[in-house]
């Protein structure tokens, strides 16, 4: 796919989505999309990492497309970075535990059950929980604005 160009409708229906992605700019690279993937040719459904750098964006807000090095991918929802860090150690654990990833990202949609699956399995101390959800619930209280 060339660069500055719109993809087609049928381009993005075949492109893997990225959910719950944050574009990241190292400081000695250019930037990337962090993410879970499906319907990757080459990455398990549900996993997390990052991609090739980014190449072109999607300038609609919210964005709904991505070309990278390597490939174009769809865009799914964004999440703040509260949600996103309870979501991650979610399905860290989940994966730890050897239980089904679920279809979004962390195991559900539910973030509150998330908060407590964390919370029984201590993967670190309770102060760190503790910043995380109230960081979570200043994002929630925000976004009600």
């Amino acid at each position: 796919m060339a660069v500055n160009k719109v993809p087609t409708e049928a381009e993005l229906a075949a492109a893997p989505l990225l959910q719950g992605w944050v574009l990241e700019s190292p400081s000695n690279s250019r930037p990337w999309l962090y993410g879970w993937f499906f319907g990757h040719p080459e990455i398990d459904d549900g996993d997390h990492g990052h991609t090739s750098p980014v190449l072109q964006m999607d300038t609609g807000s919210p964005a709904h497309w991505a070309t990278t090095e390597n490939r174009l991918y769809r865009l799914g929802v964004s999440y703040p970075p509260a949600e996103r860090e309870i979501r991650y150690w979610s399905q860290k654990l989940r994966r730890r535990r050897l239980m089904p990833l679920g279809e979004a990202p962390g195991g559900g949609d539910d973030v509150e059950e998330m908060i407590a699956f964390i919370r029984e399995e201590k993967p670190f101390r309770e102060q760190k929980l503790e910043r995380m959800v109230n960081a979570y619930r200043d994002e929630l209280a925000m976004l009600k604005k």
